[in-house]
């Protein structure tokens, strides 16, 4: 059952090590992965009216989707957030499910492909007739398959990517998960203009919506500052070598670059900068970089300084009650994958579906599911470090984050919380194991 994720586990290793290599196995591919138990057999009796009438839901099991590169693919690290999904769906089983239901999970291998995830998605809703796609990662992928998702009405909850597109305008059936890149870039820009203002600003962007969004963002936040923008350059999603973009930026002489790049690109950015071209200028990237393959690709002296911003907690706070329950969750129900950053976003992506599912309520339908994700107010997942808020109008549940920059090889907050909430809440944090934290108490 797991064969394209140890596969892919393997091909994470691969990432980490900095060969990039792709994968060459003679295996036979699959199109379809099941992760996590097998099915719960029904018993005997007639279902609830909601069972009878709502795809992938019975009176004892939720059936959910997702589409991830498993395989074939340095993204394949990602596979890992799968994984963790699927540990914590197992962990709220064994706690007897959600409103007695027991939720099995499938994920299709889309190898980070568009023309895969297409094929994968529609399997997964026309013939596995699943509930709902959760977590569905990448920005290219999803947006192969997030118009078909929202015209055949099935709820996209909780997408791992954070093109604009859709958030903005709300669709009634899709919830983001990541941060969009218009508020992140914001966030980025406010970060700037408070400490380059009067300075020169160079870009590095992916060649698609996940760099140009994140560009408007950053020239959002920079609205009203003496910062000026000398150069831009791109590369294509498929690229991870930017020497040559990083040799041009460097002749602009900007005293800062933003880099909306996932984490091989960013990588080269910075190791070209500090080994290649003896360059110590700032760098200032996207969230998508947070992990420890983006350091260790990077080389973690020269990924010293890096600034970004978080939504999450981190995996090196093992004193944190939060950190513990992830790792007693993935201890006993991951089945041997690693705990990593990775790992932390694919159990805080399980917890809001777990979630609304719960705010969904026994009679379970997919208009439920969906007032209940907008039902979602100061919410602390158990691992979440900032207060989640949804509402019929907001659907994006990351607009609050926290400075974080590289330090002796970890990425370490600074800085105070900066808040741009569509839905305001009354919570300011999260503490302890979901824990909320309001404006009069100190964390």
């Amino acid at each position: 059952m797991l064969s394209q994720l140890r596969r892919g586990l393997l091909l994470a290793a691969v990432v980490l090590a900095g060969l990039l290599l792709l994968s060459c196995g003679e295996e036979e591919e699959a199109t379809e992965t099941p992760v996590g138990s097998p099915a719960v057999t029904e018993p005997a009796g007639a279902e609830t009216p909601a069972a009878q009438e709502v795809p992938g839901v019975t009176d004892t099991e939720i059936l959910l989707g997702a589409h991830f590169p498993l395989s074939q693919t340095p993204a394949s690290a990602y596979a890992v957030v799968a994984e963790a999904m699927r540990a914590y769906f197992d962990y709220i089983n064994s706690q007897g499910g959600v409103h007695g239901r027991k939720i099995r999970f499938i994920v299709g291998d889309d190898h980070y492909n568009p023309a895969d995830t297409v094929e994968v998605v529609r399997k997964l809703v026309e013939q596995d007739k699943v509930f709902a796609i959760v977590g569905g990662l990448g920005d290219l992928t999803h947006a192969a398959v997030y118009k078909y998702l929202e015209d055949e009405g099935v709820p996209d909850m909780f997408i791992g990517g954070g093109t604009v597109a859709f958030t903005d305008p709300v669709a009634k059936t899709r919830f983001g998960g990541n941060p969009d890149y218009d508020t992140e870039g914001r966030m980025l820009g406010k970060y700037i203009a408070e400490n380059f203002n009067g300075k020169k600003l160079a870009f590095l962007l992916e060649n698609d919506a996940t760099g140009m969004d994140g560009k408007a963002g950053v020239l959002k936040g920079l609205e009203g500052s003496d910062v000026e923008v000398v150069a831009e350059e791109t590369y294509e999603s498929i690229q991870w070598d930017v020497t040559a973009q990083t040799q041009r930026l460097k002749r602009a002489n900007p005293d800062v670059i933003v880099a909306y790049a996932v984490a091989p690109p960013a990588a080269s950015l910075v190791k070209t900068a500090r080994e290649v071209l003896d360059w110590d200028v700032p760098i200032v990237v996207t969230g998508v970089v947070i992990s420890d393959i983006f350091i260790q690709l990077a080389g973690p002296e020269n990924a010293e300084g890096v600034v970004s911003v978080l939504f999450g907690r981190q995996v090196y706070d093992r004193d944190e009650p939060a950190i513990q329950f992830h790792y007693k969750v993935m201890e006993e129900f991951g089945q041997g994958v690693p705990v990593s950053n990775f790992t932390l976003y694919g159990q805080f992506i399980a917890e809001m579906m777990v979630k609304a599912l719960e705010n969904a309520g026994r009679n379970l339908t997919r208009e439920s599911l969906v007032e209940g994700a907008e039902a979602i107010r100061d919410y602390c997942c158990p691992t979440c470090r900032m207060p989640v808020n949804l509402s019929p109008t907001d659907h994006r549940p990351c607009e609050m984050e926290i400075c974080i920059k590289v330090e002796n090889g970890r990425w370490v907050e600074f800085g105070e919380p900066i808040n741009f909430e569509s839905t305001p809440g009354k919570a300011i944090g999260c503490k302890g194991v979901g824990e909320p934290v309001f404006a009069d108490e100190e964390e």
